[in-house]
């Protein structure tokens, strides 16, 4: 993947909620440079972690409609709230999709007690507690209501002493990032 192929430069386009999926397109573009991307966000409605599951997949799939008219080589969901909707995004569009999940697995194998930090939204998703069921030992979960909101908002502008006091205190040997909004 390193050397740029011959012909055509492909399309990948990536797609998040809103500002959260940015720190997945600076690493794609860095690791494939040939790749032409095209970053989708729908800052309108974002976030999507409050929203109900029938208004995350009309919103997701308005979006993919969109996405489809650039006729991309693939896409990829960056926002784990949407994760739910990647299997029949999948079935629907005729390019590969690629999504996100928590890094449940790999705190797991990490071991220890572990700190999930999550969208209520991707709390309450089946794809989650799929994924909690297999790997969920020694994981204390909390949604995190508007903390993804208030990133969005105030990116410029965070208040880190106010959003470390909303955290859970306690003695953690890892800790999950539910969010692509979380890691600003």
């Amino acid at each position: 993947m390193e050397n740029q192929p011959r012909g055509k430069a492909p399309l990948v386009c990536l797609f998040d909620s809103g500002i959260g999926g940015l720190n997945l397109l600076r690493a794609c573009s860095v690791r494939m440079p040939y790749v032409n991307f095209c970053y989708f966000a729908d800052n309108y409605n974002v976030p999507y972690g409050n929203l109900c599951e029938g208004e995350i997949r009309r919103l997701v799939f308005s979006a993919f409609s969109q996405i489809a008219a650039l006729c991309p080589d693939a896409a990829a969901v960056a926002c784990n709230t949407t994760a739910e909707c990647v299997h029949e995004l999948r079935r629907v569009f005729p390019f590969p999709v690629v999504g996100v999940e928590p890094a449940v697995k790999q705190a797991f194998e990490y071991g220890g007690k572990y700190l999930v930090l999550a969208t209520e939204a991707t709390c309450k998703s089946a794809a989650f507690f799929k994924l909690l069921s297999k790997y969920g030992k020694g994981a204390e979960v909390h949604a995190m209501k508007s903390l993804a909101g208030d990133i969005e908002r105030n990116i410029f502008s965070l208040d880190k002493a106010a959003l470390a006091s909303r955290l859970p205190q306690g003695n953690f040997s890892s800790v999950v990032l539910g969010c692509t909004h979380y890691i600003f």
